[in-house]
C-alpha cells in the first residue's frame, strides 16, 4: 500500500493506493465517519488484478473538512471528486463505494458516465431518508420506533453528538471496544480502525467531526439518489446487508425500487451488518470478481 496527497482546491487530499498501474482501475469511496482504509482488506485481496485508489473524502481521514456546510451538497462534492479523479487517472474505472460514498458515486456517474465502467455499491445508494423517516414514524411497535431515526433533525442531532463524543483515554481501551463491535477481527481491520481516530490533548477522538456528519446527512436528504435512478446508464451491483432484522422490510422496499429504476443486480450477503466488507470480505470479493 502506498499513501500520497494531491492538491485539490488548496487542500491536500489523502489517497491510499494498491496494485500495478497496468491493471484496470478501481476507485473506492468510503462511508460517513470512515476513511479510505475501510477498504484495506478488499484492496489487499484485489491488488494483484487491479490498480486501486481509495480516497479520504472531505472531513474524513487525513483530508481536511470543507469550510462551509453547503460545500457537502452533491453538486459541489461531485465537482470536487471530479478534480480528484482527474489527478488520479484519465482512464475509465470501476467504482466500489460504501454507504454515503455510494450516494456520491451514483451522483458522479450520472454526471460523468463516460468515465465509469461499472459500480459496486456496499449497502448504499438505494436508501432514501425521507421514506425511511416516514416508515419508522408510522411503526406501531413503539420500542422499534424509539430506536430508529424518524426525522431528519433526530438523525442530525444523534450523529453530531455521536461523532463529537466518541472519545477514548488510550489506544488499548479503544481497540478493545472496536474488537467487540464486529463478528470477526484481523490486523488489517485494526489498522483501519486506528485510522479512524486522532490524538488530541492526550485523548483519542474521531477524525470526522459532528459538523461534517451533519452536513453530509443534510446533503443526502436534500439530494436523494432516487431522483437520479432513471438517469443512471452504467451497470450497478448492489451488495445488501441482512441485519438488523428490524430494517428488513424497509431495506427490501427500497432495494426493489432501486432495482426497478436502475436495472441493478442485487445480491444479499447473509449475516452481515451495514459494513458488509468487514463482516464477510471473502464473499464480497468473490461478488466483485464475478461482476467485473
Amino acid at each position: 500500500m502506498k499513501q500520497s496527497f494531491i492538491d485539490v482546491q488548496n487542500t491536500k487530499v489523502c489517497i491510499n493506493e494498491w496494485g500495478d498501474e497496468d491493471n484496470p482501475i478501481i476507485i473506492c469511496l468510503h462511508g460517513l465517519g470512515s476513511t479510505s482504509l475501510s477498504f484495506i482488506e478488499v484492496a489487499e485481496m484485489l491488488k494483484d488484478r487491479f490498480h486501486i485508489f481509495s480516497i479520504d473524502l472531505p472531513g474524513h481521514g487525513k483530508t481536511p473538512a470543507f469550510l462551509k456546510e453547503s460545500d457537502y451538497e452533491m453538486p459541489n462534492i461531485v465537482k470536487w471528486l471530479s478534480y480528484v479523479i482527474k489527478n488520479i487517472t484519465e482512464d475509465n474505472f470501476y467504482f466500489i463505494a460504501h454507504s454515503w460514498g455510494a450516494d456520491i458515486a451514483l451522483h458522479y456517474s450520472v454526471h460523468n458516465p463516460k468515465n465509469v465502467n461499472k459500480l459496486i455499491l456496499f449497502d448504499g445508494g438505494y436508501y432514501d431518508k425521507e421514506t425511511i423517516y416516514e416508515y419508522f414514524t408510522h411503526q406501531v411497535d413503539e420500542e422499534l420506533k424509539s430506536k430508529v431515526y424518524n426525522s431528519l433533525e433526530n438523525e442530525l442531532n444523534f450523529y453530531e453528538k455521536d461523532f463529537d463524543e466518541y472519545i477514548f483515554p488510550n489506544w488499548k481501551n479503544y481497540i478493545e471496544l472496536e474488537r467487540k463491535n464486529y463478528s470477526r477481527w484481523s490486523k488489517l481491520m485494526e489498522e483501519a480502525s486506528t485510522d479512524l481516530m486522532v490524538e488530541e490533548k492526550g485523548k483519542l477522538r474521531f477524525r470526522a467531526r459532528g459538523n461534517t456528519a451533519r452536513a453530509a446527512i443534510k446533503a443526502m436528504y436534500k439530494h436523494p439518489t432516487k431522483e437520479i435512478f432513471s438517469k443512471l446508464v452504467k451497470p450497478v451491483l448492489l451488495l445488501k446487508c441482512t441485519t438488523p432484522e428490524s430494517w428488513k422490510q424497509i431495506r427490501n422496499n427500497l432495494s426493489k425500487q432501486f432495482e426497478e429504476k436502475t436495472n441493478a443486480t442485487i445480491r444479499e450477503i447473509k449475516e452481515t451488518t451495514h459494513i458488509i466488507h468487514w463482516d464477510k470480505p471473502n464473499e464480497v470479493v468473490k461478488e466483485i470478481l464475478d461482476w467485473i
